[in-house]
């Protein structure tokens, strides 16, 4: 069964995700495609533009910093951590490791992307916090179907910044959920979840790092399965759905105003020494 990986650059969880995937010598992972978000497109600005609507100026360059959390992380985890230890690889080193295809772009939908995806024949793409949207040509490339590990208990908190919200929100758990993916945003059928406690004084970026950890674990047994030709059924679940995009300035402020935080400094160093 041939998988495709769907990623974004420079992103600490998804990296984390991919090196779990890969570890699993029963999963024939052959290419991953990668969305480019650095400054010098056009995407990035317009999406720094829109937290500056969203959410005033100082709010704004923290949107646009979280991307570069990711950055800084793996930059000083590479460094002090991974060369030492050598139990953790960066995307360059998986790529050279497991002679994998690869392919950047700011745009999925693109005649030349949709070529390139087509021409290593998946059976299974897998979007794993993938920040474009899919449509229905590259939807039905694979043979099988195509699959997205959302950092949330579906159909509760659809959309961006899931991590952030349930802080926001007060909730006790946090999940992850395995589902088809379809054009709309978060839908299609759901066919694995896991639920988690959040922990005391826990910052958005220390939970989506944990999310990722147990998002690639129900991940590995899904494919696992999925290969084995093991039927995996519908799961139906009775919630409200919900959906939430960027945070405004007056829910930014609610949010530190209940003591929470996005990230600290300390704590980032701590978790990547600790997961990585």
């Amino acid at each position: 069964m041939k998988i495709v990986i769907l990623i974004p650059k420079l992103h600490a969880g998804s990296e984390l995700a991919l090196n779990k995937l890969l570890q699993k010598k029963d999963l024939n992972i052959v290419g991953i495609v990668r969305s480019d978000i650095s400054p010098l497109t056009k995407k990035y600005w317009r999406y720094f533009r829109y937290g500056l609507r969203r959410a005033g100026a100082f709010y704004a360059i923290i949107i646009a910093l979280v991307a570069y959390l990711h950055f800084i992380g793996l930059g000083l985890a590479s460094l002090f951590i991974w060369n030492r230890k050598r139990r953790w690889l960066h995307i360059t080193k998986l790529i050279k490791k497991h002679k994998l295809a690869i392919h950047d772009t700011s745009n999925i939908n693109s005649k030349e992307s949709i070529a390139i995806i087509k021409s290593w024949e998946p059976d299974v793409l897998v979007s794993i916090n993938f920040d474009q949207i899919l449509k229905k040509r590259v939807i039905k490339i694979p043979k099988i179907t195509t699959l997205n590990m959302h950092p949330g208990l579906l159909p509760k908190y659809k959309g961006v910044w899931p991590s952030f919200w349930k802080l926001h929100n007060g909730e006790k758990y946090a999940g992850v959920t395995i589902h088809h993916l379809n054009e709309k945003i978060d839908e299609g059928a759901i066919i694995a979840q896991r639920k988690f406690r959040i922990h005391k004084n826990e910052t958005s970026f220390h939970l989506a790092l944990r999310s990722a950890q147990h998002g690639s674990q129900l991940l590995i047994k899904t494919l696992q399965k999925m290969k084995k030709g093991i039927k995996l059924p519908t799961i139906k679940i009775k919630a409200k759905p919900s959906y939430y995009s960027l945070p405004s300035k007056v829910e930014f402020d609610a949010f530190h105003a209940k003591g929470k935080r996005i990230f600290s400094g300390l704590g980032l160093w701590k978790e990547f020494k600790r997961r990585f």
